[in-house]
This record gives structure tokens, sequence and C-alpha cells, in this order.
């Protein structure tokens, strides 16, 4: 006999990927309480702790919590499915959980999920945005399938498939000397206060373009935010580098952007959708990564 229900799943899922019992609660529009009685029920049927109690961190998977969620997402996948046997155009059903890189979400994310809505209606979405330490943080805690990230610094654990490769460009106020050339040397933004969003990773590859050259900038600005960092540029402030170009070369407030291609040979930043190795992918993430990887391929 089967010791749980498909309700007792959905909320073990929510609890997982949302990292917090208040949290799946407030996702499924359901009382605290329910999502706390289903997950002890399921730990007393299963006779196994499928979390351990973080004071600072919430919810973090037990092993066997892993384990289960990789099947829960399965089992509540295919029962969709079921249900919805009847339906002529068999459509695909179940949840799909998104984690994007807080800069690169924007610029692929809404349109990649618009499309993959209006192709399966019946799939729902929960999206997360973080910075990349987050990113890979929660593939590895499985609080989400998969991630919309940039290649680098990705955990040994986390496969990759590439979408597109970005060039990194200069992003510069519209007066400024540099603007009037076709392409910008680093050795010239090196003489400039550079303006860089305060992201380990993001920031340590910037820098890295100008030590693989033995150059350092002369001064810089750290910023919180991919649109501070444009808006500074905007009024002169500095210079900066950038791999997601949005369209409309203006900053939050209209001002006008110069963007130029480097003329050093630089390596392109890949832009991926991400899994963890440990976890297979259910039926919806699988259905999305081949869905998507195919709106990028040539």
């Amino acid at each position: 006999m089967i010791g749980f229900t498909f309700r007792q799943l959905e909320y073990f899922v929510a609890a997982a990927e949302q990292g917090s019992v208040s949290a799946a609660a407030r996702a499924m529009h359901i009382s605290q309480p329910s999502v706390s009685l289903a997950i002890a029920q399921l730990e007393t049927a299963l006779g196994e702790k499928l979390f351990h109690r973080q004071v600072s961190r919430g919810l973090e998977l037990s092993p066997a919590g892993r384990k289960l969620l990789e099947q829960a997402r399965e089992i509540l996948a295919r029962a969709a499915i079921m249900v919805g046997a009847d339906d002529c155009q068999a459509q695909l059903r179940g949840t799909l959980s998104l984690v994007c890189f807080q800069d690169l979400g924007p610029y692929f994310a809404p349109r990649l999920l618009a499309g993959f809505r209006q192709r399966h209606p019946d799939v729902s979405i929960t999206l997360f945005e973080s910075d990349l330490a987050g990113v890979n943080r929660r593939l590895l805690e499985g609080q989400a399938e998969l991630a919309l990230t940039y290649g680098m610094g990705l955990s040994p654990n986390i496969q990759a498939r590439v979408l597109e490769r970005l060039m990194p460009y200069a992003l510069l106020p519209v007066d400024h000397p540099l603007a009037a050339q076709e392409q910008v040397s680093l050795v010239d933004l090196a003489a400039e206060c550079l303006i860089l969003e305060d992201i380990a990773r993001t920031r340590e590859y910037f820098l890295s373009l100008f030590w693989a050259c033995d150059l350092q900038p002369a001064s810089l600005q750290l910023t919180q935010t991919f649109e501070m960092q444009r808006g500074l540029v905007a009024h002169g402030y500095g210079v900066a580098l950038s791999c997601t170009r949005p369209q409309g070369d203006r900053s939050y407030d209209g001002q006008p952007l110069a963007c130029r291609p480097l003329l050093e040979a630089v390596s392109p930043q890949p832009v991926v959708l991400a899994q963890s190795s440990a976890m297979r992918p259910s039926p919806v993430a699988q259905a999305f990564l081949d869905w998507a990887t195919a709106q990028f391929t040539p």
C-alpha cells in the first residue's frame, strides 16, 4: 500500500524549491501547517529525514530528500500527463523550476519562458533570480532544475548546454573621445575609471581581460546592479565592460550610451542552460532543455 499522496509530494517539492516551509506555503497559497504536516507524513511513510533544518538557511535537503526530489518531480509530471490523457493535443503538463543569473535573465528568459508557455500552456513555471553563487547553490541543492546563466564559475557537478556566446564590449559616455573609435583598446580603458558590478565572478572575469594584457585599471568603481553601472557611464562617471546589451543604448533615466567592440582578441562568454549532474531532469525540464536549445541552433 502506498503511504503517501500526490499532494504531499507537491508540498515537498515546493518546500525543496523555495527553501522554507513558509515560502512554500505562500507559493502554493496554503497554510504553513499544511506544508509542515505533509513533510512530516512523508518522512514517517518513508522512514527517512528529508530535510535538515538550518536556522540561518532554512531547509536543506538530506541525501534521501535529494533522491526523493528527483523522483517526485518525475512522478508528478507523469501523473499530470495521465490526468490529461484524454486531451487530443496530448499537452505536456507539470512544473519547471528555473533560476536565472540576475543580469542575464532579463535578456533571454522572458522570450524563452513566453515561447515555451505558448507551446505548453499547462506547464507551471517557478522563476528565481540570483547572483552566480546563488545560481550554483540552487542547482546543487535541488531548488531549481535548470539555470540560465553564464558558463563561468560553474561547479564540476553541473552540466551545461551552450545557447549563445556573447563578446565583451566597452560601454562609454557618448561624448567620450573613445566613443569616436570603431574599436576600443583595453590599454585605453585601463587609463579610465572602470565601473564594474561587485559580483565576484563577474568582476574577476572582466579584470582578467586586463590582467591577460599585463594591465591594471587606474581606478575602480564597484556597483551593485547592472543599471547603476550603465547610469554612471551615461553621465560620464567612468567607462565599463559588459557582455549583455539591452535593446536601446540608454540608461534608466534616458541618457544615451556608446557601445564599442574591443580591439583585442578576447574569449566570448558562453550563455548556458545548466543542470545538476546528480539529478535526472524531469520530463518538463527535458522538454524545456531541448526546445530552448533548438531556438539557438543556426
